[in-house]
């Protein structure tokens, strides 16, 4: 059995040379990680979390590995203009496990639409269900079904699934031609 790895998500995500990405609850930084990785010093991550502590870290432990194009940003996704992005300015939004944390996930999914420049792309990876409590509880769980009508409901296609390990699933989306 196998949790999802940030690494591989980024690598089916295939990320172009100088795309500007902005990480949805960042955390310390696994997504952030790969994606600055994959990037190759060509590009930019921002890696937005609420909790100061996990950006702490994570800014810790890029310099520690050398990754200069990240830039940590203390901001609530849930709130307009929370990422402090400019709309249509970003390639590729990630939210990486965490959108069954949401209280308002139509607010992240629409912060997502007004940051992504058209034919920009969304990655969601989420929990398929609790696994006893492994996972968010069953009532904190997002499908994919869910998460894809939500995402629609903002204004994106859905593309393709990739493969997120035995617990999560993986879903890219694209934005529609404004």
């Amino acid at each position: 059995m196998s949790f999802t790895n940030p690494n591989k998500n980024i690598d089916q995500l295939g990320l172009n040379t100088g795309d500007h990405i902005v990480i949805f609850g960042s955390g310390v930084g696994g997504h952030s990680f790969a994606a600055s990785r994959a990037l190759k010093d060509s590009g930019h991550v921002y890696a937005v979390d609420v909790r100061s502590d996990m950006l702490q870290k994570l800014k810790t432990d890029a310099m520690i590995q050398n990754l200069t194009n990240i830039t940590p940003i203390h901001g609530n996704v849930e709130s307009p203009n929370g990422t402090k992005q400019k709309e249509n300015s970003i390639d590729v939004v990630i939210i990486p496990n965490t959108l069954f944390s949401y209280d308002d996930k139509p607010a992240i999914l629409k912060e997502a639409y007004r940051i992504v420049k058209p034919s920009g792309r969304l990655l969601i990876v989420d929990w398929r269900s609790s696994f006893s409590n492994m996972g968010p509880t069953p009532e904190n769980v997002v499908t994919q079904q869910q998460a894809t009508e939500l995402a629609t409901s903002a204004g994106f296609t859905f593309t393709q699934n990739i493969s997120a390990g035995n617990y999560h699933y993986g879903a890219i989306y694209l934005k529609k031609d404004s």
